[in-house]
């Protein structure tokens, strides 16, 4: 049961972050497509508003009339051109020559209609071809450039489109006669104007701002939401491991009192003994003690402190369950100390009963009464520890374990109300270990 429970805690995390990775894929779908959207709209905007303004340019425009081939000027030329009297390059020539000569003034004029809009706009007007009489091969291959304003296009957009038509009766007197015939010179035109906003991207940027920061942050506040939800489930899931533990471990640390108690209740059917009923009690107690820190409302505990009589019988009841183990008190005359009598059981049998657990056969304690203080030394022979898990070892729950293995049962929580206990006295604990050479605890309750 415990292991499907660990699978699905497992699965778990594995299967939001599955839902997040959708979730935000579709998130930036969305948003993507919005800000696409917006961009084509704004763009849409920007260039109807080019176009509303450049309407107003046109060949009847006086600037171009007089400074560029007017209709009648280039159909002349067209009709020069079919008489081979010039050139398809020498028309060509023309119309560049032409267009580069009303460049600067085309250029200021555009410039001050798109200037204070803070958009810089460039113009071109091109001639695709000219076409004789209705032929499908044109006459003049284009583009040919009527107009331009300085700069270089890479990206234009078409202004608008056209088809010229213009044509002209010529009547030409025949040689050597006195007769004379009528030619007419049709002409087909089709012209292209077109435009580029060239800081297009800096304008759709600036008016974009505002909506990609709102994107951006709506992102970030999602991927924070879930960082936060990942923490979450992590630290519920290190809690229902340490949950699981505890209720897997706790009969093993109930057994010390329960196998007190049942030396005791043998001992007591051969021959009733106020001694044994005390150390009944006592076990009692201890059992109270043991379930007191899972507990919101832990037993309450007297103030009196514990007499040299108590302390000798906490450690003769721990001989008593401890057969095997050898435990050495110095000095023989064990000096009281300032804690009651339930602390001090709970401090010298957790810190005893933890030296068992990992592996301790011998175990020395040793009082010193100082100036201030009284010292409490406890040393042990068992396996020790890393001086990288010293740190840790106070801290409720914490156990030492390899390979991500516990080796040892427990709850976690002795040495952790050991320290608690120490601090209520204001007192202070040290601890040495090396592996394979033991343990020492040094505890300084002040007098």
């Amino acid at each position: 049961m415990r292991a499907v429970i660990f699978v699905y805690m497992e699965l778990k995390p594995k299967s939001y972050i599955i839902l997040f990775i959708f979730f935000f894929a579709v998130l930036i779908g969305i948003q993507g497509y919005q800000l696409y959207n917006t961009y084509q709209l704004k763009q849409r905007e920007i260039f109807a508003n080019v176009k509303k303004n450049l309407d107003k340019l046109n060949d009847a425009d006086s600037l171009f009339d007089n400074n560029l081939l007017s209709k009648d000027i280039a159909r002349d030329y067209y009709i020069k051109l079919v008489k081979k009297e010039i050139t398809e390059q020498g028309l060509k020539s023309l119309y560049a020559v032409h267009a580069q000569q009303t460049s600067r003034q085309l250029t200021n004029y555009v410039d001050s209609i798109f200037r204070p809009q803070g958009m810089h706009v460039i113009l071109k007007q091109e001639i695709l071809g000219i076409y004789y009489k209705g032929a499908t091969k044109p006459l003049v291959n284009g583009p040919i450039t009527v107009y331009t304003t300085i700069g270089t296009f890479h990206h234009p957009t078409e202004l608008s489109s056209s088809k010229w038509l213009t044509e002209k009766t010529e009547t030409n007197k025949i040689q050597d006669s006195i007769e004379s015939r009528e030619i007419l010179y049709v002409f087909s035109v089709p012209r292209k104007t077109s435009f580029e906003v060239i800081n297009l991207g800096w304008i759709l940027f600036k008016e974009l701002t505002s909506l990609l920061l709102s994107t951006l942050l709506i992102l970030a506040a999602f991927i924070w939401l879930f960082y936060r939800t990942i923490n979450n489930l992590r630290k519920q899931e290190k809690q229902i491991e340490v949950l699981h533990d505890a209720v897997d471990n706790i009969s093993h640390e109930l057994k010390t009192p329960i196998a007190t108690l049942k030396i005791a209740t043998k001992t007591l059917r051969k021959s009733p003994d106020d001694t044994i009923i005390a150390v009944i009690e006592r076990q009692v107690i201890r059992l109270e003690q043991t379930l007191d820190p899972l507990s919101q409302h832990p037993t309450a505990t007297g103030e009196s402190p514990t007499s040299t009589e108590e302390l000798m019988t906490i450690f003769s009841d721990f001989k008593l369950s401890n057969p095997s183990i050898e435990l050495v008190v110095s000095p023989s005359s064990v000096p009281p100390i300032g804690l009651n009598s339930i602390d001090a059981t709970t401090l010298f049998y957790n810190l005893l009963n933890n030296a068992v657990k990992y592996g301790a056969t011998q175990l020395n304690i040793h009082f010193e009464q100082q100036k201030n203080e009284l010292s409490i030394q406890i040393n042990d022979n068992g396996q020790g520890m890393e001086e990288k898990e010293l740190p840790y070892i106070f801290e409720k729950f914490y156990r030492i374990q390899k390979d991500n293995v516990h080796d040892t049962k427990g709850l976690g929580i002795g040495l952790f109300l050991v320290k608690n206990i120490v601090k209520k006295y204001k007192g202070e604990i040290k601890v040495t270990s090396k592996l394979q050479q033991g343990t020492t605890f040094i505890i300084l309750i002040p007098r």
